[in-house]
């Protein structure tokens, strides 16, 4: 299994990665499937461009897993310290859950973290995520105390943190 950072050019792995990914897990992820389904390929390109960094674990050709690094906040009023990076949208595909992938991806998202000096890594989850949940404790990240309310699910967001340096180490 290797990481690759996700191009332009991979605009179609993406976009099916993305759509498996919200039919499978709707509640994990911030858009609904009916709000990406009809983008066009431009649309897909567009959000390849940045600012998330999108990142693939691949075993051959088939894309596995992805996991993306945000060096800023979600929106310009969502500013997070110039040390910081946030993940978002983990997601394997449930024949490739077990197999190392989502270590790949934290490794090589820890890597590009620090390749962009920001190594202390926020992430939320969903707080019906105990999957997601127990995975991010196994790989270290920590409750910071701070939820976010989810409308739409009645749930909540978990703020989780973790340092880049720890996720080389396992």
């Amino acid at each position: 299994m290797r990481v690759v950072r996700v191009g332009e050019e991979d605009w179609r792995s993406h976009r099916d990665l993305r759509l498996d990914m919200l039919v499978d897990s709707p509640r994990a992820f911030w858009a609904q499937l009916a709000e990406v389904q009809d983008r066009t390929p431009e649309q897909w390109r567009e959000e390849l461009r940045g600012p998330r960094i999108h990142l693939q674990a691949r075993c051959g050709d088939q894309v596995m897993g992805s996991l993306a690094v945000l060096p800023q906040g979600y929106t310009p009023e969502h500013v997070i310290g110039k040390d910081q990076a946030i993940l978002v949208s983990l997601w394997v595909r449930p024949e490739a859950r077990g197999s190392g992938a989502s270590r790949a991806l934290f490794r090589a998202a820890a890597e590009l973290a620090l390749e962009l000096g920001r190594p202390h890594l926020l992430l939320e989850v969903d707080d019906a995520g105990h999957a997601a949940r127990r995975l991010y404790a196994r790989l270290g990240f920590t409750e910071t105390g701070t939820r976010h309310p989810r409308e739409s699910t009645g749930g909540e967001w978990i703020e989780y943190e973790g340092r880049a340096e720890h996720l080389l180490q396992i």
